[in-house]
């Protein structure tokens, strides 16, 4: 797997995390890895074969050649790749599609859906700009200047996305109270506000990020005793890390850790 990685212009930040490009020649062979845990939303435009789906054990469907991935809080989607893999993607800001297009992001949760349900007219733009373009250097720049299109179309940032941008940054391991009171918002506001606007409550963006940080660190660094990945992720001990994969998961690290290490991972 052949991954290149770039970050945004500065003054996209708030909006966008990363550009990244997955590049693959499978041909007959499946690969086959789930969809954990995570607080990732991402659009993807597929410029070779599109990735198969399957959620909750049922049909294998096709996925549209630019899709809008929300957050997920539990495993439900299986994914399987073959052919040539050609993705590009873009890792976005916590709050960002709410920004951006006013949607609620509770809609989005454990989803992957067509990008014209989500962007709407929009859609074709950026996808028909960055498919046009000939290489990841110019497919970043169309979309920088959708992104910036965008923007000045969309409202201003807030405190909700700058609490979860925080948090993220934290990697899940900041006092929640603290975030309210910084917000300035009652607790129940911050609540309401954060979960519709990020897709996930701020306790579960927390243990997602948190999960997500400790399945990277992993996979990026596959020398390093469990023991030390769980203690820098900020679990308590083993058995929090356990208890928190069957929550997240629904199997324990023994049965999932081997099966996750063929993701397609994002970086965060």
């Amino acid at each position: 797997m052949d991954v290149r990685r770039a970050m945004p212009h500065q003054a996209l930040r708030s909006i966008v995390r990363s550009f990244e490009e997955r590049r693959a020649v499978l041909g007959a062979q499946v690969l086959a890895f789930p969809l954990t845990a995570r607080p990732h939303q991402i659009i993807d435009i597929y410029l070779e074969d599109c990735l198969r789906v399957r959620a909750d054990g049922g049909q294998l469907e096709t996925a549209p050649e630019a899709v809008v991935v929300g957050p997920q809080g539990s495993r439900r989607i299986h994914i399987y790749a073959s052919g040539q893999v050609h993705i590009f993607n873009i890792l976005l800001q916590p709050a960002a599609l709410h920004r951006l297009v006013g949607i609620d992001m509770t809609s989005l949760t454990n989803e992957g859906v067509a990008a014209r349900d989500v962007l709407g007219r929009y859609a074709p733009l950026l996808n028909d700009a960055v498919r046009s373009a000939q290489d990841f250097a110019s497919r970043i720049a169309a979309a920088e200047n959708w992104f910036g299109m965008m923007l000045e179309r969309s409202a201003p940032d807030d405190r909700i996305g700058e609490a979860s941008r925080t948090l993220l940054t934290a990697r899940g391991n900041l006092r929640i109270d603290t975030l309210v009171k910084q917000s300035g918002l009652s607790p129940r506001q911050f609540q309401r506000r954060f979960t519709t606007q990020v897709g996930l409550s701020p306790k579960l963006y927390a243990r997602t990020t948190r999960f997500d940080h400790a399945l990277t660190a992993h996979r990026n660094q596959p020398a390093t005793p469990w023991t030390n990945i769980i203690h820098d992720a900020g679990y308590y001990d083993q058995a929090h890390f356990v208890r928190e994969c069957h929550a997240l998961v629904g199997v324990p690290p023994s049965q999932f850790i081997g099966d996750w290490d063929n993701i397609f991972f994002l970086h965060g």
